[in-house]
């Protein structure tokens, strides 16, 4: 799979879904590894950044790594690589983001209505 990018991690990662979710919407070839499951990737996830299992951690075609990146920098990787990252795709990689704006604002008219 010379065009597939490997993605590390395991299932209680917080920023593993993101990932996933804009690479899927983009679609981006991955391949998905738990590192809890696999020991070489493990090793692999450590060798790559200096001791520590920092997850999510994607290995690229070109052999270039990003870990825990943000939507922003992941955006910017896939794009430089000719893949065009959509509205969905960013919607759903800063869903997180997303949910508590709503939230804020919601917060923020219920305290508004109650002191009206």
């Amino acid at each position: 799979m010379p065009d597939t990018i490997i993605v590390y991690g395991h299932p209680i990662c917080p920023s593993l879904g993101p990932v996933k979710g804009l690479l899927t919407q983009s679609k981006v070839k991955f391949e998905y590894i738990n590192i809890h499951q696999d020991g070489d990737a493990a090793a692999r996830v450590r060798a790559i950044n200096n001791g520590n299992e920092s997850v999510p951690t994607l290995v690229f075609p070109d052999g270039s790594t990003l870990t825990e990146p943000t939507v922003g920098e992941l955006k910017s990787k896939l794009e430089s690589l000719g893949y065009k990252v959509g509205l969905a795709a960013w919607v759903i990689g800063n869903s997180r983001l997303i949910f508590f704006i709503v939230l804020g604002i919601l917060i923020a008219v219920m305290i508004f209505l109650a002191n009206s």
